[in-house]
């Protein structure tokens, strides 16, 4: 079974988790742990799903790559919130996220 970085990874584009310990041009990606989500009664944990954050950071707006990541994680059952477009000011560059 692929995990969730090797499954991003596939889409062709610099990916890191965290942040990229070297310096990278755009486009590029960076995966985050975003906590986890329970189902809990009785006093126990039934299911338990972890979360995460994706951001995806570019120059020139690219709605066919939006549409690979997006298409990707529909694909592995993963439903997910897009965020606005997020420019960046101090490094020139802007950012989406999706959280699933």
């Amino acid at each position: 079974m692929m995990t969730m970085y090797q499954t991003l990874a596939t889409l062709g584009k610099p990916i890191a988790y965290g942040y990229h310990s070297k310096p990278v041009t755009v486009p590029y990606l960076v995966l985050l742990g975003a906590g986890q989500d329970q189902f809990e009664a009785d006093n126990t944990y039934y299911v338990t799903a972890d979360r995460y954050r994706l951001e995806y950071y570019f120059k020139k707006k690219d709605p066919d790559f939006e549409g690979q990541i997006e298409a990707l994680l529909l694909s592995n059952g993963l439903k997910y919130e897009k965020s606005e477009d997020i420019y960046i000011d101090a490094e020139d560059v802007f950012e989406i996220y999706y959280t699933f």
